[in-house]
């Protein structure tokens, strides 16, 4: 609806302006608004640099052409085709529809002269102005990022306090893994906002969102990995609640500001006391052991992701996003 409203409002402040300036063919300068206004604000400010370029480059290929041939229509079928030909490797194909259209009233006039070419660049300036002044403003998506940032949280939380509790049991039967549907929805939620508000603002400090949620979705897999392993383990060894108690602890810390030093520390101890455990008694329970260790590897892999993140950030990201 927001985006409506710019182009109509934009469109009829552009051809006024032109109007008011006296230019010739002055709605298009509101078609020119109406094509610039893009979804984000890099991408209305991206096309409107095209532009420009496109035009000069237009202008050019109109002068040379029109003057050797004459103001024809077949001439401007020429200019069409070299003007699209040159167009594409330059990476300037968005702006083609726009200048195409001014070239037609040098067609038009049956003339190139200052003044025409005047006009044409004032058409190009007010229509592509307007509209990149329109698109400057989005709504801050901010608040709305961080409360799905927190529903993220909880998700992850439930997902490691149910895996704090079935990895206890022999029996699983009624362990799905219906929660990462949910955990996945919210992420990929998260991704889509995250990348709007990159779109549509000029600071650095942006990007904490997009890496935010890169991690969080690293995470998510190791996750998903450990939900298999858990439900592989058929019998439960002894140091299943220990290792339990600890999925726990990850759960109950679990938060955004937490750069999960503490947690690497309790898992290094908790490593070393599994080494000094008595050997497995029987091949299943060294299988199952076995596999209890390799959790412990995906839960120090899952911490290490959060702990280089927190590593990664700058001193403004910190206080900006963390202690606001």
């Amino acid at each position: 609806m927001l985006k409506l409203i710019k182009i109509s409002v934009g469109t009829a402040v552009s051809i006024f302006l032109a109007d008011a300036l006296g230019l010739s063919y002055g709605t298009s300068a509101g078609i020119i608004t109406l094509l610039t206004i893009q979804d984000t604000s890099k991408e209305t400010i991206s096309i409107s640099v095209k532009r420009v370029f496109a035009f000069l480059l237009a202008t050019a290929l109109s002068y040379a052409i029109f003057h050797m041939i004459g103001y024809y229509a077949f001439a401007y079928g020429i200019f069409l085709f070299l003007f699209i030909a040159c167009c594409k490797p330059l990476r300037l194909s968005a702006a083609v529809s726009t200048n195409a259209v001014l070239a037609t009233h040098y067609l038009l006039a049956k003339g190139m002269s200052f003044t025409i070419i005047s006009n044409e660049a004032f058409l190009l300036i007010i229509g592509a102005g307007i509209g990149t002044l329109l698109n400057l403003y989005m709504p801050g998506k901010v608040k709305e990022i961080r409360t799905t940032q927190h529903i993220l949280e909880e998700d992850l939380k439930t997902v490691l306090s149910r895996m704090s509790e079935y990895i206890k049991k022999e029996d699983k039967s009624d362990y799905t893994g219906n929660c990462f549907n949910k955990l996945s929805a919210d992420l990929s939620d998260g991704k889509k906002l995250a990348f709007a508000y990159m779109n549509n603002t000029f600071f650095q400090e942006s990007k904490y969102f997009i890496e935010y949620m890169n991690m969080r979705e690293q995470q998510c897999t190791v996750l998903k990995d450990i939900y298999k392993k858990i439900m592989s383990i058929r019998t439960v060894p002894a140091q299943t609640e220990q290792i339990s108690s600890f999925i726990y602890e990850i759960s109950a810390s679990f938060g955004e500001s937490n750069n999960a030093k503490e947690l690497l520390d309790s898992l290094a101890g908790l490593l070393d006391r599994m080494k000094g455990s008595s050997l497995p008694a029987s091949r299943e329970e060294f299988e199952n052991r076995a596999i209890l260790y390799s959790i412990l590897m995906d839960l120090e892999y899952f911490l290490l992701l959060k702990k280089e993140f927190a590593d990664s950030l700058t001193e403004e990201q910190i206080r900006r996003y963390w202690y606001a």
